[in-house]
């Protein structure tokens, strides 16, 4: 396991539920509901999967439920 602190653009992760997402990326593989509250203030929980216009993730929004692969879309100190 390493820390959010080494992933650089290009690596990929994996967040399983109760995960909170460490950088923004693209999810390259699975389906998940997250808590986006932080980010957005809505509390309701959003569903993100791989492929389409929903598969965009934020660093430092939490995985609710499901396992997600996600390949990071920038550089360390660009996200939320």
């Amino acid at each position: 396991m390493i820390s959010s602190a080494q992933l650089k653009k290009g690596d990929v992760f994996v967040c399983d539920a109760g995960d909170i997402i460490a950088l923004d990326g693209e999810i390259i593989e699975g389906i998940a509901t997250i808590d986006e509250s932080a980010i957005t203030g809505e509390s309701a929980p959003v569903i993100r999967e791989a492929g389409g216009d929903k598969s965009s993730v934020t660093g430092g929004t939490k995985v609710l439920s499901d396992k997600i692969k996600v390949q990071v879309t920038v550089e360390p100190g660009e996200s939320f």
